[in-house]
């Protein structure tokens, strides 16, 4: 099967156009997430990657439920805090989005060890669309300074698990399947 034909069908026209063979079996559309990770994390490095993200996205929203804070924009260590060290935060979390053109990009924080945001295939139609998911993976391992890496949605990252598309920030390659 040609990459051309992968998301023919019941789009018709509206079909993806996606210009390259492994674009299509990275964002297959098979009703599951993709995942950028960044495994072995701090809490700083959390803070870094949402203020920069903050700084680059096209747009970004912050959704939590801890009244004493700026309701729109609070200051990412003053979530964290709240979320990870206050009783208040003790069965909750929150949500950060960013959006990179027409992609958006999400993260409902579990836990500080892994920086993880989900992306839906269904939003990378074109050639832009990939670039934008290029464009986040390397500010988020920038942001890090870790490799960030692009894999199918997991609950838990398991190592030897398969790596779709990966940035390293120290060598600033980056390599896909």
């Amino acid at each position: 099967m040609r990459h051309e034909d992968v998301h023919a069908g019941e789009r018709g026209s509206s079909a993806r156009c996606l210009p390259e063979p492994w674009m299509c079996d990275v964002f297959y559309l098979d009703g599951s997430l993709r995942d950028i990770r960044v495994l072995d994390t701090t809490r700083a490095e959390w803070i870094a990657v949402f203020e920069r993200l903050r700084v680059v996205a096209d747009e970004t929203e912050v959704e939590h439920t801890y009244p004493r804070l700026d309701p729109v924009s609070p200051a990412f260590a003053d979530l964290f805090r709240a979320w990870a060290d206050e009783p208040e935060g003790r069965g909750t979390s929150f949500a950060f989005r960013a959006r990179f053109g027409a992609v958006w990009f999400f993260a409902l924080p579990l836990d500080e060890e892994e920086i993880e945001f989900s992306v839906w295939p269904e939003q990378v139609v074109d050639g832009a669309g990939v670039a934008d998911v290029l464009r986040f993976l390397v500010e988020v391992a920038t942001a890090s300074r870790r490799p960030a890496l692009l894999t199918g949605e997991t609950v838990l990252y398991r190592p030897g698990m398969p790596t779709l598309i990966s940035h390293d920030p120290v060598t600033g390659l980056t390599s896909h399947i």
